[in-house]
């Protein structure tokens, strides 16, 4: 019991303690009741009204209506990617994009803090340019080029020629025209809209243009040097061209035009052995992985050369053939790892008979004094059951479009002539073809498709890298090519109709943004 009572009492005063404690701490609070003045700020709850503003999402959103038409592959679930503009979007301005995105451009905005995207639309035969806002979403858009030009072509690959980076004081969009008329046009990007004018360089010369790419100016200081890839099967089929000039870094009017031909081949054994003059030499002469001599001979007078003539200009300097040449990239990162040239190979298909079936990539490296010396290997080829059976991607059909990083080349499907059964992927391997892994598919959606086929009709367009003019490293641009998708009020969007090659071009595009692809 008198424990009991002493546990009871002890329980008082503590209790009578705390109550203490509080009045206490109470009473230092008292002055801080001034702080009541704060309560005013209770008028901020009208803020709450902010509840209807819709903050901006930033630069990694969807901006378009429909989703990507792009699925990552499992080993690259960390990449991200959001639509920038389709086909089914309307812009401030009425801009409505049309399909086949191919070649592309990305600057700064001069009077703004956004951007400037240039890009073709092949199938159109035009090049519009996108306006950006800080975030990347588009805000407008017009046409830089369209058919009303007379020498109008598709359009295909293009690269922004930058003066920071290729030399001169004029940013210059190269756009590639690999079919009906063939040359390559050289457009202003800031330029009041004229899309029925020229812009032909001719100095670069006829061929079936797939790109024009300019190596940066300190590659070779003082020289213009500008790879370029023939995408053609028939007559000297494909070349690997060159443009250099001697009269500075950016001179398209007094260079030379060049094709490329190999000094030595494979002995058939493993080895090497020097060619014999006054022959001809294709791709079946190389090993696969294995490096040859190569150089770079003169067209003489190639820039007054039709096309035909110039198909008999390169027969005749015996220019070495490759089954279509398609996009051309450099390495980046810095002068000397631009001399470090790549380039794909489309091939032609199984049963075509010819020496190049799947698609192969090469790289180039350009001697360190002379760009008209170098080695040349292949270093991709979807060729493991057929020609030499030699390859190392069993899943690869028709390589197109490729982009080469510091660290990585990313190699894109075309598989709308043949295919092994799969949609398009986009290939990321090391800078000599090792380690090769398909990165994302082409998405066939068939509700898109007006008989909801599940063809895999569709293709890759440019991928370009715009981490460090945005600030965020592995940030790319790649443009879709759905062929599927189409529709009739897609036709004519570009501001011009033509009808002597047939129906407009129905076909839907698309724009995505990737984020977190490695360089």
């Amino acid at each position: 019991m008198i424990t009991l009572k002493k546990l009871l009492l002890n329980c008082m005063m503590l209790a009578s303690v705390g109550v203490l404690f509080m009045a206490c701490e109470g009473e230092d609070g008292l002055d801080g009741i001034d702080g009541v003045d704060g309560a005013d700020g209770t008028d901020g709850v009208d803020g709450n009204d902010g509840g209807d503003f819709t903050p901006d999402p930033g630069m990694f959103s969807n901006k378009s209506n429909l989703e990507p038409l792009v699925a990552m592959m499992p080993q690259f679930n960390y990449v991200k990617a959001y639509s920038m503009l389709s086909s089914s979007d309307t812009l401030s301005n009425e801009f409505k994009l049309v399909g086949a995105q191919d070649g592309a451009g990305f600057l700064k905005d001069p009077n703004s803090d956004g951007y400037i995207y240039v890009v073709n639309a092949e199938d159109t035969y035009a090049v519009s340019r996108i306006m950006l806002d800080k975030n990347l979403k588009p805000l407008t858009g017009e046409w830089l080029l369209n058919s009303s030009v007379g020498d109008y072509a598709r359009q295909c690959s293009g690269t922004m020629w930058e003066a920071a980076i290729h030399g001169g004081s004029q940013d210059l969009f190269l756009s590639a025209s690999e079919s009906i008329n063939y040359d390559v046009k050289g457009i202003d990007p800031y330029m009041t809209p004229t899309p029925g004018a020229d812009f032909g360089l001719d100095a670069l010369g006829e061929f079936s243009w797939e790109n024009a790419v300019p190596l940066p100016k300190d590659a070779y200081t003082g020289k213009t040097v500008i790879l370029g890839g023939d995408d053609d099967s028939s007559g000297s089929q494909g070349q690997v061209t060159m443009y250099l000039s001697e009269n500075g870094d950016a001179d398209l009017e007094n260079g030379k035009i060049y094709v490329l031909r190999f000094k030595e081949i494979s002995n058939g054994a493993g080895g090497k052995t020097a060619v014999t003059a006054g022959q001809i030499y294709n791709e079946s002469n190389l090993d696969f992985q294995k490096s040859y001599a190569v150089e770079f001979v003169e067209i003489a007078g190639g820039k007054d050369l039709t096309k035909n003539e110039m198909e008999d200009a390169c027969v005749a300097v015996q220019a070495s053939a490759f089954m279509r040449v398609e996009d051309v990239d450099y390495q980046k990162g810095s002068d000397a790892k631009g001399r470090n040239v790549f380039f794909a190979v489309t091939g032609r298909g199984p049963g075509a008979g010819t020496y190049n079936d799947w698609g192969t990539v090469y790289k180039l490296e350009l001697d360190a004094a002379n760009p008209l010396q170098g080695n040349l290997t292949q270093i991709i080829s979807g060729n493991t059951d057929t020609n030499k059976a030699d390859g190392n991607v069993a899943l690869l059909q028709s390589p197109d479009n490729i982009c080469v990083t510091e660290n990585f080349v990313y190699f894109q499907e075309d598989p709308n002539s043949f295919s092994k059964g799969h949609s398009a992927f986009i290939y990321q391997s090391d800078l000599n073809g090792n380690n090769s892994r398909p990165v994302l598919e082409l998405v066939i959606r068939q509700d898109l498709v007006e008989n909801g086929s599940s063809g895999f009709s569709g293709e890759f367009g440019a991928l370009t890298d715009i981490s460090d003019k945005v600030g965020v490293p592995g940030t790319f641009i790649l443009n879709l090519q759905p062929h599927y998708w189409t529709n009739t009020s897609f036709k004519g969007r570009d501001g011009h109709s033509f009808s002597d090659l047939g129906d407009e071009d129905d076909q839907g595009g698309q724009i995505v943004l990737l984020q977190g692809l490695p360089r």
